[in-house]
């Protein structure tokens, strides 16, 4: 994985918090825990040590954490992001999987990447560095070689797809929401917020109004999404995806027919040796 540039901390940050010091403290904290959560370690150490609950000092700390972590792997191997859900597809096509920027694209799309057997990640926004870590030894572990993004076209949206490509080190290609399909439908738009930083860097690209996946009509989004993921998929794998599924329904309903009847015996040994050459073919 990709070290990215992170922030160095403010003068002012480092004279009130010991980077050290704190650095120490997370390390002991942490000896002590099988698992962690960056919000859960942030209320220990505000309880236990007097640090003060405010969104300065989580930025303080959450930086050092994120550089700490990159460094030391069994320190990142204990903290997990429960909020950012992966859904796995029934028999699942590991070669790609499924990123949505929101838990409401994902309710939205959820059945059709179940047809086509893709995985679906939430990322809810940016994504934290306990996702990226756990879709990198999933990649690893099943082969993963692209992911299909669909987000919001804006300042944050465009910059999500493009950080995820860098911390997985592989194509992450947006399939939604991008400008071709914006010129082409004219979804409805809203202004850009000129307080966030990347609206500077936006506004003279793409002018001052952004555009979110939702502002499309349904049946327009879902027939978008179907198009580009069919040619993600191969058809044969869906066949033969089916073709498993199908098989293994089938047996246990032979077998509480009618054990002892030839036929349904017969009905059974053909479920099982299609289930095993599907699987033996498929995985």
């Amino acid at each position: 994985m990709r070290r990215r540039k992170t922030k160095r901390f403010k003068r002012k940050w480092t004279r009130r918090w010991d980077p050290v010091l704190l650095q120490w403290r997370i390390l002991d904290t942490a000896r002590y825990y099988r698992r962690l959560t960056v919000r859960q370690l942030y209320y220990i150490l505000i309880s236990r040590f007097g640090y003060p609950s405010s969104l300065k000092f989580y930025k303080f700390y959450d930086a050092l954490l994120v550089d700490m972590r990159r460094l030391n792997p069994t320190l990142a191997a204990k903290f997990t992001d429960p909020t950012r859900h992966f859904t796995p597809a029934p028999l699942a096509y590991h070669e790609v999987e499924l990123w949505v920027e929101s838990f409401s694209i994902r309710n939205f799309v959820r059945d059709l990447a179940s047809r086509y057997r893709l995985s679906i990640q939430v990322l809810r926004g940016f994504a934290s560095l306990s996702m990226y870590q756990a879709a990198l030894q999933r990649a690893e572990k099943q082969g993963v070689k692209m992911i299909l993004y669909i987000g919001d076209f804006g300042p944050s949206g465009l910059l999500i797809d493009r950080i995820a490509q860098e911390e997985m080190g592989m194509k992450v290609h947006r399939i939604a929401l991008t400008m071709e399909q914006i010129k082409r439908l004219r979804p409805p738009s809203i202004p850009v917020n000129k307080k966030d930083p990347r609206a500077k860097d936006y506004i003279p690209k793409y002018g001052d109004r952004r555009w979110q996946v939702e502002g499309l009509r349904p049946r327009t989004l879902y027939r978008i999404l179907e198009e580009e993921i069919r040619k993600h998929v191969p058809p044969e794998y869906l066949v033969e995806a089916e073709t498993v599924e199908r098989a293994a329904r089938m047996a246990p309903r032979a077998l509480e027919a009618c054990v002892y009847e030839a036929p349904f015996i017969n009905m059974i040994v053909s479920a099982v040796e299609v289930y095993q050459m599907s699987v033996w073919e498929c995985f």
